[in-house]
């Protein structure tokens, strides 16, 4: 209705928000101009619910400081050293879904990739051994389940703060159930005094939690007074619990619809395979170096992302008048704007056909002829997502732990086109993402199953002979 414009007036129920659509005006208001839409404009109510002091949530000059410290955890050398954690889980996930192969089964890949996902963040946030892969019922899944699947009261609290917030904030409302906010501010509570006490260094997140929460003040410039007050126990809790959150459940959600989307087009999933087998015998293992060498498997993701992202709009409030560029308009201090990701990344003028899952959109040559600000998967400018390397790098890890020695394949329980959960927080399948999984070798020679130790031998004979 309203193309060729930069931007157009809607409503959040009685309040007028501005809907941005030219890349050009979102590059300036996210990037450029970010000074005058600093926050997101999320009602929170920290006195009852500690843990949504995050960065996610926060802004001014305590986002600032946090953010500054946090940076370092993030680092691509961090990750890299981190990254022997990961591929322990990545094996560990390996060895646990052989099971499902063995008999073809279908399998909802939401739930199976939340289980690597999950043990990935524990480790390398909470340095938790939770065996979250194998047992079903550990107490760090059970929390899991009940911040991903909310009860009905926390999702209308939810459109509360989104549509109401002065109301959310009048009656002191908490997203944060009390037994979770309990739990996630007695595990850091505790990892925090033993790691002190026994003098113990891990390369995770946890630790840069550690060093932030004993750093002294070493002059005016390093660490003034006022910031030192900002960060205490409760702050530091608040942080893990949103890298577990942003950590297991947005990268899980990716790796799910990558395997839907690789089981709808074998072509490609058998391009990826090429790559994987081939690097993975370059460098004898999984490591870092391997999966950042997989740029096939990066075009992958990043095509994945585009056409199922997991934020579709993302909202920031102007907290400062600012006149749009080349206009005479004002938008006002307290409007909020939104940047519909979703829409974006599903606009043909960007993407043409935009429903065919093409990784080849992401070649070098193809990205250099869109605008900035047409992929945006974890935002952009000063508050792109921190922990996008380490999502990139989970993913990848998943992904190679799986089609390295599995094939998926679509099944009759999938629906097809896949409808989202309007209700969800995050871009979700309202029926689940349903495939069947079977041994990449049996598959790859069209063996049946009697003939498949035989046929195994045999190439193993050959091979030796040669």
């Amino acid at each position: 209705m309203y193309e060729g414009h930069s931007c157009v007036g809607i409503y959040e129920l009685r309040t007028p928000v501005l809907l941005l659509r030219d890349p050009k005006l979102i590059k300036h208001i996210i990037v450029k101009d970010y000074v005058h839409f600093q926050g997101r404009g999320i009602a929170m109510n920290e006195n009852v619910d500690p843990l949504c002091a995050n960065l996610i949530n926060l802004w001014g000059p305590k986002w600032r400081v946090l953010r500054t410290k946090l940076t370092p955890a993030f680092t691509s050398v961090k990750i890299r050293n981190m990254f022997d954690l990961i591929a322990e889980s990545s094996q560990k996930y390996k060895e646990f879904v052989c099971k499902y192969a063995d008999h073809e089964e279908i399998v909802e890949f939401r739930d199976l990739t939340a289980k690597f996902t999950t043990e990935v963040i524990a480790t390398c946030c909470f340095g938790l051994e939770t065996n979250t892969i194998q047992d079903e019922d550990s107490e760090f899944r059970a929390v899991c389940r009940k911040v991903l699947d909310p009860s009905l009261i926390i999702a209308l609290k939810r459109l509360v703060r989104m549509y109401m917030p002065g109301i959310f904030e009048w009656l002191e409302m908490s997203l944060n159930p009390p037994d979770v906010t309990a739990y996630f501010m007695n595990v850091v509570k505790d990892m925090i005094k033993y790691r002190e006490h026994s003098n113990v260094f891990r390369h995770d997140f946890m630790q840069l939690l550690v060093q932030i929460k004993n750093q002294k003040r070493m002059n005016d410039e390093d660490f003034k007074e006022e910031e030192e007050k900002l960060i205490d126990d409760k702050v530091i809790a608040a942080q893990a619990y949103i890298f577990f959150l942003a950590g297991f459940e947005t990268s899980s959600t990716t790796m799910s619809f990558a395997m839907y989307e690789l089981a709808s087009n074998p072509k490609i999933q058998e391009k990826l395979y090429q790559e994987i087998e081939t690097t993975l015998k370059k460098y004898g293992r999984l490591s870092y170096d391997a999966v950042s060498e997989m740029e096939y498997l990066d075009r992958v993701i990043r095509e994945t992302l585009r056409k199922h992202p997991p934020v579709g709009m993302v909202p920031r409030m102007c907290n400062k008048s600012y006149r749009i560029p080349g206009t005479e308009t004002i938008i006002e201090t307290g409007t909020k704007v939104l940047v519909p990701i979703y829409a974006i990344h599903h606009d043909p003028i960007y993407y043409p056909e935009p429903e065919v899952f093409d990784p080849d959109r992401f070649l070098e040559e193809n990205r250099k002829t869109r605008e900035s600000c047409t992929f945006l998967p974890f935002g952009e400018g000063p508050r792109i997502c921190i922990g996008t390397r380490f999502a990139y790098t989970q993913t990848k890890a998943g992904l190679v732990a799986l089609l390295s020695s599995y094939k998926v394949l679509p099944s009759s329980k999938m629906n097809s086109p896949i409808k989202y959960d309007p209700t969800a927080n995050i871009l979700t399948s309202k029926s689940g993402i349903w495939l069947k999984m079977c041994h990449r070798a049996k598959r790859a020679e069209n063996l049946p199953e009697d003939d498949y130790d035989l046929h195994n031998n045999a190439r193993l004979i050959r091979t030796y002979c040669a």
